[in-house]
């Protein structure tokens, strides 16, 4: 019955397919026009990422070049001589003047940083379960100065380390055998610094070592350290174990058809005799 019901409505129509017609190819074009567009952006967007991410590969390379020259002695150039990823890469290589790393910033060497020297050393201790930290500070014979004064000494700790609370305290002949301020780095760092009360200790050419030990415990990769002291003469200031030549180095590359930028890196780095620090890496676009 619900057949020949179904038959019935179908036998009886008089040109009902065309409005249906007409409203679906409405409906249509209501929907088809909106999603050509949708289409149309998302390959726009995947053709500005592309982009981004090939000038980004570019400027990248750029940077390497000019830390290669930097480590080999050779002048950075201006310009990579070839395209990569069809876009040209300008690069600047601006040099800064010597600077240290002192507790997770870079700052201004004094005109006497060779009066002093600090080093990190670090050794595993099975006596006591865990790994010794040594700063030493050192006068230099060439210093032309009979005692100098110490204000403060720190490290900053490998990532995945900590200071062992008490350590200091264990070394009597220590600088300090207080407990040291601690700050997390950016890097998630620990950086240790001792901070001296009058009166001052001192290295000098009859007493010219002098150094801070304690425990430091944790896991993970041991580098990435590096140690600082800063001397009470204004002349001398900071003194870190990376100490250099602070170049800021800029690699822009640029669609040689539209002008475009299309990424740009900026790198600090410190060339410490002939060796090279990457301080920090910025991607600006």
């Amino acid at each position: 019955m619900m057949t020949n019901f179904l038959k019935r409505i179908i036998n009886d129509e008089r040109g009902q397919a065309l409005p249906i017609a007409l409203a679906l190819l409405v409906l249509g074009g209501l929907t088809i026009v909106p999603s050509l567009n949708y289409a149309a952006t998302g390959l726009n967007s995947g053709r500005t990422i592309q982009e981004g991410m090939e000038g980004l590969y570019a400027a990248d390379a750029g940077v390497e070049n000019a830390l290669w020259c930097l480590e080999n002695g050779v002048s950075p150039v201006e310009q990579l001589s070839e395209t990569i990823n069809q876009v040209e890469v300008a690069i600047q290589t601006e040099d800064r003047g010597t600077y240290t790393l002192s507790f997770g910033e870079l700052v201004q060497a004094g005109v006497h940083g060779e009066y002093l020297s600090v080093h990190g050393e670090i050794v595993w201790d099975g006596g006591a379960g865990a790994y010794k930290y040594t700063i030493t500070v050192t006068w230099q014979p060439n210093s032309g100065v009979t005692v100098i004064h110490l204000e403060e000494v720190g490290a900053r700790l490998p990532v995945g380390y900590s200071y062992q609370s008490g350590s200091a305290a264990v070394f009597a002949d220590n600088l300090s055998i207080g407990e040291p301020d601690e700050t997390l780095d950016a890097y998630g760092a620990y950086l240790l610094k001792w901070e001296f009360e009058p009166p001052l200790p001192s290295v000098s050419e009859s007493d010219s070592v002098q150094k801070q030990a304690f425990y430091i415990t944790g896991e993970g990769s041991l580098e990435g350290d590096y140690t600082w002291v800063i001397a009470n003469r204004e002349d001398i200031g900071e003194v870190g174990e990376i100490t250099g030549t602070l170049y800021i180095i800029t690699a822009t590359a640029t669609n040689p058809a539209t002008s475009e930028v299309t990424a740009e890196i900026v790198a600090d780095v410190v060339l410490d005799e002939g060796t090279l620090y990457i301080i920090a890496w910025q991607v600006l676009k």
